[in-house]
């Protein structure tokens, strides 16, 4: 009771949407507590994080509007996190889920050929094996025998799995019992169409699989070596003009070909942070390509930006490292890194 009671006074505090947006991939991500309960932790969770930031940036940040801003974006950060794992968790069932379907529907149409009902032919093809449609079965099923029809059952199903293949699938099944079809042969053709359609997305991943190795390698590796190379070039071109009177030895050429000869004044931290933003973006956008080319969505690649991010950030600081070292070797004079 005192979870609801909390909970009708925080959801003041978000729009509608977003709240429906949250229990709505919350029942697909197969998350059993009450939406009440749950919603109310992850504000609790993403209310604690936000105040340990406050705490902690209040200490470096005099400034109170600082520290408040960046507190806020912290919970904010927090539930999108929350959002975005529910989402992937609910793509992760909803792909279980399409693997499974085509033995699910063979062994219901096998009970349906031995002689059973459709409502205990689908209660019967429940198994350990079948993960998550084993409950959802089990609950069709349930709701079949208490006298619910077979095929509002099956399309509430549908519902609470993130697929379209499922879906669809279903939709059909139900479409075909309410016509008065052989469910059996209905179900047969549709686990072999499933199948068919699952090898022939894994053929088209084999032979785009060169493209996402290219862009890996290019966003991944190439990519932080190069700003590594660029950045270290600027810091150590700044390094040496800046003790040398160039512009004053110089004069005599400036008429040979419009050469003109100066210090550069591009500051080396400048660069530098441009570098480390710039390869987080690219790493966030090829990670969002790689995806849609593996699976054909771009959410799909949400799951390797943190992987393409380490190893950006890594490469680019080891490189850095390593060519000055290369280069204090090489050179009769050392020029450290600030």
């Amino acid at each position: 009771m005192k979870v609801e009671i909390l909970f009708k006074r925080i959801r003041r505090f978000f729009p509608k949407f977003y709240l429906k947006l949250f229990e709505k991939n919350a029942q697909l991500a197969g998350i059993e507590m009450p939406f009440e309960r749950f919603f109310t932790l992850v504000f609790f969770y993403s209310f604690c994080f936000a105040f340990l930031t406050l705490i902690i940036l209040f200490f470096y940040f005099k400034t109170i509007w600082i520290v408040f801003l960046a507190s806020l974006f912290v919970f904010l950060g927090a539930q999108l996190s929350v959002l975005i794992i529910l989402n992937l968790i609910a793509d992760r069932r909803a792909k279980f889920a399409e693997e499974i379907l085509p033995d699910v529907l063979q062994l219901m149409a096998g009970n349906i050929r031995s002689g059973l009902t459709p409502d205990k032919a689908l209660l019967f093809s429940a198994r350990p094996e079948f993960g998550i449609l084993e409950r959802e079965i089990k609950l069709a099923g349930s709701k079949t025998l208490a006298g619910k029809p077979i095929e509002e059952a099956l399309l509430e199903m549908a519902k609470r799995i993130k697929s379209r293949i499922v879906e669809r699938t279903f939709n059909l099944i139900a479409e075909g019992m309410r016509k008065g079809g052989e469910i059996a042969s209905l179900l047969e053709e549709t686990a072999n169409d499933i199948r068919d359609l699952k090898s022939m997305k894994k053929e088209i991943a084999a032979q785009v699989g060169m493209y996402t190795i290219f862009i890996f390698i290019a966003v991944g590796i190439a990519a932080p070596l190069l700003f590594a190379f660029s950045s270290h070039l600027v810091e150590t071109m700044v390094k040496v003009t800046s003790g040398l009177r160039i512009e004053e030895q110089a004069r005599q050429f400036i008429g040979i070909g419009g050469l003109r000869i100066g210090q550069i004044s591009l500051d080396p931290e400048f660069v530098k942070t441009y570098a480390l933003i710039a390869t987080s973006f690219s790493s966030i956008f090829g990670s969002l390509i790689i995806g849609l080319l593996q699976e054909g969505k771009e959410k799909a690649g949400i799951k390797y930006i943190p992987i393409l991010l380490i190893l950006n950030y890594l490469i680019f600081f080891v490189a850095r490292i390593l060519l000055a070292q290369i280069v204090s070797i090489i050179t009769p004079v050392q020029i450290a890194l600030p």
